[in-house]
């Protein structure tokens, strides 16, 4: 095998495991249990924001330069501090990490050893992370060649003997809207907001192999095709397992016991075990990626003042306080929050994959503003806090009732930005160049 074909894989496997995380295993079972009969219209609902936005919110950002920075670079500096300070630590570190941990212990540790307390697996999980994370010029390196086979073994187990074998048969659970839910559904798994974040180290991992130029591009969109097939292969087949247990499971309780039934249902002991194994991998490359990445910004944003080992041990410290809460507790804070975020994320994915059609700065900024404004006043809604006279206008929007009030006042947005931005007469700022030589992007 060539070194390009070999590195192509490493990278493609690592982008793979570092979105697959807790959220990407619960949830799939969990709308097919719901859609039975319906799961490929949840599988493609799922698979738009669960595979296809978050592989696009990398090439967005190989696209304008290799960084978050040069992809928020037309709306401003500030925006960037802004939103990749409400990514690392409101998401990252708040959130994503602590809720790994905890869905460690709660679908894995104590599935193979229910005596072990939650604080016991919380603080082992943390401890391995540090590990990783300690070496960030390799950890892509180390998730590709180590955690991630282990991870992909066990899946193709798991859901080869559920797909060959069925527990049972999909029925229709007369679900409605199967297609739309299923989009919102994916926001869960965060991994838009997670390509954005990780896709800096990956594409220095390529720059580290030593390629540049058109054999970096390679590399790089081999690595995507492959973490694109791998998502849609496992979420359809998880998607398939919940949909063939809806006659069967019909009231399946949380998630995570969902999941632990259809394992059972599945292989029997042997399945709960090889579903531990497998949350534990899924959990542990996740947390490791957005660690490394996270803890790389927090120290730039301080002029490391604390240093790269410190900021990781601070993620350590916060995520093991807050994974001790448990799933239940750390879940109910994170759907007001991927709401607000989730369509500023997908915009600018849009924007930045798609960044040579954009007219100038102004469209970034004009399409932005209007899908958080939207955004915010949806999710305060459906909190039942009303602005008067706001909340009503946006209750009316087109395509709100599905869940995507942001997308036209998006357009609204776009097109009086950049409207504005050529009246005023407005100057773009320069594109970043750095490193954009190396992964293989046109000035």
């Amino acid at each position: 095998m060539s070194k390009v074909i070999q590195h192509t894989i490493i990278v493609g496997l690592a982008l793979f495991a570092i979105f697959f995380g807790a959220g990407n295993l619960i949830f799939p079972p969990s709308i097919g249990n719901s859609a039975g009969e319906s799961w490929i219209s949840a599988l493609m609902g799922f698979s738009l924001t669960g595979v296809i936005l978050p592989v696009l919110a990398v090439y967005a950002i190989y696209n304008t330069g290799g960084t978050v920075e040069a992809l928020t670079r037309p709306i401003g500096n500030w925006f960037y501090k802004a939103f990749n300070t409400v990514m690392m630590v409101c998401i990252g570190m708040v959130v994503t990490i602590p809720r790994m941990s905890a869905t460690t212990h709660e679908l894995g540790v104590s599935q193979i050893i229910p005596s072990v307390p939650l604080i016991v697996s919380v603080l082992a999980f943390f401890a391995i992370c540090f590990y990783f994370a300690m070496d960030q010029s390799n950890v892509i390196d180390k998730i590709g060649k180590w955690l991630t086979p282990v991870l992909v073994l066990i899946l193709i187990i798991l859901i080869g003997k559920g797909v060959l074998d069925p527990i049972g048969a999909a029925i229709n659970t007369g679900a409605e809207r199967v297609f739309a839910n299923s989009i919102i559904a994916a926001y869960q798994t965060g991994d838009v907001g997670t390509g954005i974040l990780c896709a800096p180290i990956f594409l220095a991992a390529i720059v580290g192999y030593g390629y540049k130029g058109k054999q970096s591009k390679k590399v790089a969109l081999g690595g995507m095709a492959i973490a694109a097939i791998g998502l849609i292969a496992v979420y359809g087949g998880l998607l398939y397992l919940g949909a063939t247990s809806s006659g069967i499971i019909t009231n399946p309780g949380s998630d995570t016991e969902l999941l632990a039934g259809i394992a059972f249902s599945v292989i029997g002991n042997l399945g709960k075990a090889l579903l531990a194994i497998c949350v534990v991998f899924a959990c542990l490359t996740s947390a490791i990626g957005v660690m490394v990445i996270s803890s790389q910004f927090l120290n730039e944003l301080t002029k490391e003042k604390l240093g790269y080992r410190t900021w990781v041990f601070i993620m350590c410290v916060v995520g093991a306080t807050i994974g001790s809460f448990g799933v239940g507790a750390i879940v109910e804070i994170t759907l007001p929050i991927f709401l607000v975020i989730y369509p500023v994320i997908i915009v600018l994915v849009l924007l930045g994959a798609f960044d040579r059609f954009v007219p100038n700065a102004g469209a970034y900024k004009g399409t932005v503003l209007f899908a958080f404004l939207v955004s915010v006043v949806e999710t305060f809604a459906s909190y039942e806090i009303t602005i008067p006279g706001v909340t009503q206008l946006v209750m009316h929007l087109p395509l709100q009732s599905s869940g995507f009030a942001w997308i036209v006042p998006s357009i609204v947005g776009f097109i009086i930005g950049t409207i504005l931005h050529r009246v005023l007469k407005a100057e773009d700022p320069e594109k970043s160049t750095f490193g954009m030589e190396e992964i293989g992007v046109e000035k």
